[in-house]
């Protein structure tokens, strides 16, 4: 059963113009352009899930062997670059690639890439906007 979860931070007010919804699912069901938050070491993240050299999936394994997860956070941008976000890199699996710049860099900023340990993530939820 798919249970449902609420959407919180400025992800909450970026999304109050689209039409969405939220539902858990595992980090093995994630993709490149997909919109997330998760919960992680006592706080929600937001962001988009990017490829790397690593990896075409968003996903790799450390070199200790740590299952990680490539994220562009949307935390900090403005509600009209997340409104440029959704149009151009959601569900975009070819252009959300942290190694394409001009697009990721463009849109979300380089420095707001992470890579979350997958042991720590607690809620992991999927947000999906119809188009």
């Amino acid at each position: 059963m798919v249970q449902r979860r609420e959407i919180t931070g400025d992800l909450q007010g970026y999304l109050g113009q689209f039409k969405y919804s939220a539902r858990e699912t595992s980090y093995l069901g994630v993709k490149p352009g997909d919109l997330i938050q998760i919960s992680y070491e006592g706080g929600n993240r937001q962001g988009l899930v990017v490829s790397s050299k690593r990896t075409s999936s968003g996903l790799f394994l450390s070199s200790k062997l740590n299952p990680l997860l490539n994220v562009v956070l949307v935390e900090s941008i403005s509600g009209g670059m997340f409104s440029l976000m959704v149009n151009n890199l959601y569900k975009n699996r070819d252009a959300c690639n942290y190694f394409s710049p001009n697009i990721i860099g463009a849109f979300l900023g380089k420095e707001n890439f992470r890579t979350f340990n997958i042991s720590k993530i607690r809620d992991l939820l999927t947000i999906d906007i119809p188009k």
